[in-house]
């Protein structure tokens, strides 16, 4: 297993140390947590389960135990078959027609400033797109997340790229790792579809794992955007259940983000929907590409008329952690 781990993971219940036992990691209250092909699989299996991939992680385990797989990565220029089913649920619905269809790995820029090192922790990275991005910026990226099939995806694709990344399973809620492990925080899409009291105790982990006045960087959806307005109407302006989104308004994520972290700002990421990347558009047909270059240049208007980001559709908030 990874030796930074090995230092830093702890248990995700009570963050006491952790001991390796017959390819268990255990801690002194007995609570134990098996290694899947050398993937840590730190789920809390008596917590409320809030996503189907906690059961279907527990369930894999569960029948398979820890068996030695190895690592089949895809050959130079194939798509991981997981990535190519995945791709909807993790980038957004302008990614329809090419569900199936990927001829390349849709890698988002990563709009923090160059890294030198630094380690960064991943929330909810799925198959491993952004931490893959961050490792190219020169960030260290651990990804978590509690899918093991995405998991075990990440770890391939990065491997087929040539990127130095860490994956583990795991639970926002309850981050195995120890205090101060990390350099910067960072989360795109995973938040948005919590409820929000879930949501919140999941940025109190982030702060405790992130070191003092130190970065988070997290992306969440706008209440009041224009595409997020539409999505809202369509379902009776009901909270949300389930995976669906929790829209927040600006002021309600800016004081949330100010008690939970510190000094914030707010960004824009995104306009006419959630998850709109540019480095995207050789891969997106010819109607969504427009869309692309429109939210593009309404992104780039923001930076001179800041009032723009109250109707983005999809907004950064960069913190400093000051706990």
């Amino acid at each position: 297993m990874n030796e930074w781990l090995l230092k830093n993971l702890v248990c995700p219940r009570d963050k006491t140390d952790l001991d390796l036992n017959d390819n268990n990691l255990t801690c002194p209250k007995g609570h134990s947590y098996p290694i899947f092909d050398e993937i840590p699989v730190m789920l809390v299996d008596d917590a409320e389960i809030t996503h189907g991939y906690i059961e279907s992680t527990l369930k894999k385990v569960s029948v398979e135990k820890s068996k030695e797989k190895g690592i089949d990565i895809p050959k130079n220029g194939e798509v991981d078959e997981f990535v190519q089913g995945e791709i909807v649920h993790t980038c957004g619905n302008l990614y329809y027609p090419v569900l199936n269809k990927l001829k390349r790995y849709p890698i988002p820029e990563f709009r923090l400033p160059k890294g030198n090192g630094e380690r960064l922790l991943d929330v909810g990275c799925n198959w491993g797109r952004w931490s893959i991005g961050a490792a190219r910026k020169g960030y260290k990226p651990v990804g978590i997340d509690p899918s093991l099939d995405a998991v075990l995806a990440a770890r391939r694709v990065s491997k087929q790229l040539n990127v130095e990344a860490v994956f583990i399973v795991g639970d926002a809620r309850f981050l195995p790792f120890k205090a101060d492990s990390f350099d910067v925080g960072f989360s795109y899409g995973v938040f948005q579809h919590f409820s929000k009291e879930n949501a919140k105790i999941s940025l109190d982990e982030i702060s405790r794992v992130v070191k003092n006045e130190h970065k988070i960087f997290i992306q969440m959806p706008n209440k009041y955007g224009i595409r997020s307005f539409y999505q809202q109407w369509r379902r009776g302006f009901t909270e949300g259940d389930g995976f669906e989104v929790r829209y927040w308004t600006p002021a309600e994520l800016l004081k949330t983000f100010e008690e939970k972290f510190g000094r914030t700002k707010l960004s824009v990421d995104c306009y006419f929907g959630l998850g709109i990347q540019k480095n995207d558009i050789d891969l997106l047909p010819g109607k969504y590409k427009l869309v692309v270059h429109s939210s593009e240049q309404l992104r780039r208007l923001s930076h001179f008329l800041p009032i723009l980001v109250k109707v983005a559709d999809s907004v950064y908030l960069e913190s400093e952690n000051q706990k």
